[in-house]
């Protein structure tokens, strides 16, 4: 439970050092952005399994300890939630000022054309179609990198749990006396699970490689 809470607080200051790039214009990429996203989908997961470990705690004041720290986690969590909420939201407004700043000098630089009011609204939305374009194209791209972070983690969360079934049915067969060659077996499956499992996260990592290389 401890390494659970541990694992928590590192992952919330992972996420915090990343916004604060973020925020202060050190990196307001795509990647950084899917990256926060994937980091607040880890720990609500790690959130989770640390609730589930401190109500099956059989000691009174360690799990009154561990509530407490469930409070904090969560306080924490949403807490920066809001905060990246907040900080894109400002990313958001400011490239938007700057794509308005930037028409408008093209357009005092630009002569005087025929019909102004008519060649001066198409050139704006045009620029306000591509800004909203760019927006969409970036939140789809989150989406991808955020689902796909969400897949490996799943799947590195399910290996584990395979490893541990594996070595408590090789406890159980040697306590049984079960034959040797069911004992073989089990560890032929368990290979093969590891070899879908690494087959796996290499089709999820090149998938994520395409989306951001082939829409970006």
């Amino acid at each position: 439970m401890n390494n659970s809470y541990k694992h928590a607080l590192k992952q919330i200051n992972s996420i915090r050092e990343d916004i604060g790039k973020f925020d202060r214009g050190e990196d307001v990429s795509v990647g950084i952005q899917g990256q926060i996203s994937a980091g607040f989908t880890a720990l609500e997961r790690t959130i989770d399994e640390y609730d589930g470990l401190a109500r099956r705690e059989i000691i009174l004041v360690k799990q009154e300890k561990a509530l407490v720290n469930l409070r904090k986690l969560r306080d924490d969590y949403n807490e920066l939630r809001k905060l990246f909420a907040a900080t894109k939201q400002r990313e958001m407004a400011k490239v938007a000022a700057n794509d308005r700043s930037e028409l408008l000098g093209r357009r005092h630089q630009t002569s005087t054309p025929e019909h102004p009011f008519h060649r001066d609204l198409t050139r704006e939305d045009y620029a306000l179609r591509e800004h909203s374009f760019l927006n969409e194209t970036d939140s789809k791209l989150d989406e991808f990198i955020s689902y796909g972070n969400t897949v490996l983690n799943d799947m590195y969360h399910q290996n584990n749990i395979l490893k541990g079934t594996q070595r408590r049915l090789l406890d159980a067969a040697n306590t049984l006396g079960l034959s040797r060659s069911v004992i073989q077996y089990i560890e032929r499956r368990s290979s093969q699970d590891n070899w879908i499992f690494i087959i796996g996260a290499g089709f999820t990592l090149f998938c994520m490689w395409a989306i951001v290389h082939y829409l970006t």
